[in-house]
């Protein structure tokens, strides 16, 4: 009996520890009322660029400028992080934090990676941290800087505007200078496929 309860029980556990599919859902959080009141946002790279607040990883003179959303809970984004490692050289990566899956952990782990000195550092370590199953960098709000807070829940709530329902995803302009986008997880071989470089 007690053996017919284990298996549906650690097979629940493992789903809600490892996620499930290439990109995280979160519809499970909704939208606070306040951006549920305003209009839609309209998607486009300059949007993007200059509703939200991002960390830079990668070659900052690069043409070739990719806009990420993400939660430092999602499993899916961290994969996605990892993919982009051996591309720094040829993009910019900007980052843009959101806190959606685990809303108080996440933004709080969201404003201290958007306020560091050295956020592709920390964000590494919080990579580790979370492989490591210790839940990524401990952070209290006297850690956060005040203005990175505001800067956090302003992604999120234009994230959320854009009616968006996962993450990781990405914004960036393609070789004929359209918008693409892409949701989830890649490997490196198809991130660099996907952005044509």
């Amino acid at each position: 009996m007690k053996r017919t309860l284990l298996l549906p029980i650690c097979a629940a556990l493992i789903v809600q520890i490892y996620g499930c599919g290439e990109k995280a859902k979160v519809e499970a959080n909704p939208a606070p009322s306040s951006v549920a009141q305003q209009p839609a946002a309209t998607l486009s790279i300059e949007s993007v660029a200059s509703n939200t607040h991002g960390f830079n990883a990668g070659n900052v003179l690069s043409a070739r400028k990719i806009y990420i959303f993400f939660d430092p809970q999602c499993p899916h984004c961290g994969e996605l992080w990892k993919a982009a490692k051996p591309l720094l050289s040829s993009a910019h990566f900007i980052w843009i934090p959101v806190g959606l899956l685990t809303p108080e952990k996440s933004a709080l782990q969201s404003a201290y990676l958007l306020g560091s000195q050295n956020a592709v550092r920390d964000m590494d370590n919080h990579e580790a941290l979370l492989d490591a199953r210790k839940g990524g960098l401990e952070v209290s709000a006297a850690q956060t800087p005040e203005n990175a807070v505001s800067q956090v829940k302003a992604n999120t709530e234009y994230f959320l505007r854009l009616k968006l329902d996962s993450v990781p995803f990405a914004v960036y302009q393609g070789p004929g200078g359209e918008m693409l986008t892409f949701s989830g997880a890649l490997t490196t071989e198809a991130l660099k496929e996907r952005l044509g470089i």
